[in-house]
């Protein structure tokens, strides 16, 4: 997709900048900035793309970006929830190099691929960034609170490859997202690498190596990642089979489809189900406890 630079405006001139934001759908293109950010998902659900990585998001997503990492959240198509995050922004030089704080750097310096924290941090956090709203205080103190929790967390994920690198030219963005638009449009049916370099005036061979080099990774292993995260949202949300759900997202062949999911996910498809839903209310728990205190 294309990357499009976004200047993060603050009137107060602040090198902290909180906010919450709610809106019917995330609005924001595939994009970057110098600022880090720290954004945590309310209500909402769908795919995020950080750097050269697909997951399926939904409400309690905590993730940590260090600067200029290309990065986009998309509802899904049939979502009727509204889209609910807090959002913390801020400039990438502003934690002090002293000892005391190497583990925020460290942190930091590991946000340049994107960082997914899990629901229990999530829970944790999110007082500390309701805080950050309100006009008292001093942002940047409450920052390095926050931050420096963050920085003992020892289970996080990374989200981009470690050789992950942003290409921001033009026309690398311009290509990159005539691609992913394409697979959003068509995942469902069989897609060859002749027609996607037709689109962006490559031959075959030109395209599967300007594909690699830049999101290093091969172009089916990106589409297999965005069929899987699409049938692991019918999954969760449907009562539709296994068989039925695969097809759906443009697998041909289901021993294939089990093969790629249990690869990406780590469960095969039943699995991946059954672990869902016993989580699920755990989830809605939390947010209902945050909701009481927002309004409290």
């Amino acid at each position: 997709m294309k990357a499009v630079f976004e200047k993060i405006s603050n009137p107060q001139a602040s090198t902290v900048t909180a906010f919450s934001y709610k809106e019917d759908h995330f609005s924001a293109p595939w994009h970057y900035h110098p600022e880090c950010e720290l954004t945590c998902i309310l209500e909402s659900e769908g795919i995020r793309y950080i750097g050269n990585h697909i997951s399926e998001y939904q409400p309690m997503d905590l993730v940590l970006l260090g600067e200029n990492l290309p990065h986009r959240w998309k509802n899904s198509d049939d979502s009727t929830s509204k889209a609910s995050a807090l959002v913390i922004q801020w400039s990438h030089d502003i934690v002090p190099e002293v000892v005391d704080l190497q583990g925020i750097q460290m942190m930091m310096a590991n946000a340049k691929k994107g960082i997914f924290f899990g629901k229990v941090v999530a829970q944790e956090i999110l007082p500390l960034m309701q805080k950050m709203l309100k006009p008292e205080g001093n942002k940047y103190i409450q920052l390095l609170k926050l931050l420096q929790r963050l920085s003992l967390v020892s289970n996080y994920q990374h989200l981009s490859g470690d050789d992950f690198s942003p290409d921001l030219s033009w026309e690398t963005g311009h290509r990159l997202d005539i691609i992913q638009h394409y697979i959003e449009a068509h995942y469902t049916e069989k897609i060859t690498l002749s027609d996607v370099a037709e689109l962006v005036s490559l031959t075959e061979s030109s395209f599967s190596r300007f594909f690699s080099r830049v999101m290093k990774k091969p172009f089916f292993s990106f589409i297999n990642e965005y069929r899987v995260n699409r049938a692991s949202k019918l999954l969760i949300e449907t009562n539709a089979s296994v068989a039925e759900i695969g097809f759906s997202c443009g697998y041909e062949s289901l021993p294939y489809f089990y093969k790629q999911f249990k690869k990406i996910k780590g469960y095969s498809p039943l699995v991946f189900r059954k672990v869902y839903h016993r989580e699920s209310d755990e989830r809605g728990k939390m947010y209902d406890r945050f909701v009481h205190q927002e309004d409290s």
